[in-house]
């Protein structure tokens, strides 16, 4: 059977792009918005992740498609299972640990200003208890940082210790097909001498254990590693969630899916834990906005340069002055917005419950998000650059 040849005068299809930010245990919503995408064909040519964000994107360009979510509800299941430590700490044993049980024991009649307390009560006992054993199959305690500040003492430099994390990733990626067959992977961190950033990209290097080590090495509370002679660390110090490596991905049509774990927009705090919450939430938040802002200006510029030398063809050509078409960039951009009852430790709330809630609340965020951007609804709309969120579901749940 004859097949006709393919119209080179037909658009190319845009390149399709992942950024994914870190946020430690919130990292449950960005596997919730990845199903999503996932469930609807969504495939990725080019993935950038930080931190937490770098661990899902390996596993997504390190599993075959349509089996990311699947690798990724055993990555968190594994987080949030047993107990670690459990074995030093016999009172401690897995069926006596499980505060969230009392939740389900509470009377229906509860008011909901005590329910909440109740929750705070429990995923901060959820909280202390990672920071204490560390989580399973993840991260487990390196209690000698705490007695840094005593003369004498041998001085390491974090409180936990993220080895126990390669032996989890390499059972769940396989990292030979995430060079071989997987989208380009960017993985990102932080020159701690020099405070620039590090980018280490699948297609030019081997990406390895070390590398995503690197990327959620948050001083103090995970060791830096070093590769290549520079000392590195999550690169949440300088920008937490990498969007420039996707936006800038070439000047063709670009439609890039980025996930944010901290929202700017959030309720007014009323606590001591609250402010610190709302604290942590703008300062991460802030950085993804000025990355957006910046690149919003970035592309009106380009555009209105490549419509002025447009308009004096003759006088470009004479000058040497040449634009090459930067094409059409459209940001479908999610962010999670913590419900009333987190807490200001929530990156370290492993429980099963609020890990559901945060799949849950990615799962519906996108799904919102990309039915924006199928309508053409965007929220921002400027030369080369469309902006669609899930903002008024994201108000509605929180």
């Amino acid at each position: 059977m004859e097949t006709s040849a393919p119209d080179p005068s037909a658009p190319s299809p845009p390149t399709v792009c992942l950024a994914l930010a870190g946020g430690n245990a919130l990292g449950a919503y960005a596997a919730g918005a990845i199903e999503t995408l996932e469930d609807a064909g969504v495939r990725f040519d080019v993935i950038s992740g930080a931190s937490i964000g770098a661990l899902t994107a390996a596993i997504v360009a390190g599993n075959p498609p349509g089996q990311a979510a699947r690798a990724l509800r055993a990555f968190w299941a594994q987080g949030s299972s047993g107990v670690a430590g459990a074995g030093s700490w016999p009172w401690m044993g897995s069926q006596a640990w499980q505060p969230m049980k009392l939740l389900a024991g509470l009377p229906e009649g509860l008011e909901p200003d005590t329910r909440r307390e109740m929750r705070e009560m429990t995923s901060a006992a959820h909280a202390l208890h990672a920071l204490l054993f560390g989580r399973p199959g993840l991260f487990r305690p390196a209690h000698a940082g705490l007695l840094t500040p005593w003369p004498g003492l041998r001085r390491p430099m974090a409180l936990f210790d993220a080895r126990p994390v390669v032996q989890t990733l390499e059972r769940l990626l396989d990292f030979d097909r995430l060079h071989s067959h997987g989208p380009q992977l960017i993985v990102s961190a932080v020159d701690l001498e020099t405070g620039e950033p590090v980018y280490f990209d699948s297609r030019r290097e081997r990406i390895t254990p070390q590398h995503l080590l690197a990327s959620t090495a948050l001083p103090p509370s995970f060791p830096p590693v070093e590769i290549d002679g520079r000392l590195l660390g999550d690169p949440g110090l300088w920008c937490n969630l990498p969007l420039d490596p996707v936006l800038q991905a070439g000047s063709g049509e670009r439609l890039c899916f980025a996930v944010d774990l901290f929202s700017g927009s959030g309720a007014r705090p009323h606590t001591f834990d609250g402010a610190m919450e709302r604290a942590q939430d703008v300062l991460f938040s802030a950085q993804s906005t000025r990355t957006v802002q910046a690149f919003r200006r970035e592309q009106r510029l380009r555009h209105q340069l490549q419509q002025a030398l447009q308009r004096q063809p003759a006088r470009a050509a004479s000058d040497g002055l040449t634009e090459e078409p930067p094409g059409q960039v459209d940001l479908v951009l999610t962010a999670y917005r913590p419900p009333a009852h987190e807490i200001g430790a929530k990156t370290l709330e492993f429980s099963a419950a609020s890990l559901g809630e945060r799949w849950s609340a990615g799962q519906r965020d996108m799904a919102a998000a990309m039915a924006a951007h199928a309508t053409g609804q965007a929220e921002i709309e400027d030369l080369g650059f469309r902006l669609y969120t899930a903002r008024e579901e994201q108000k509605l749940a929180a």
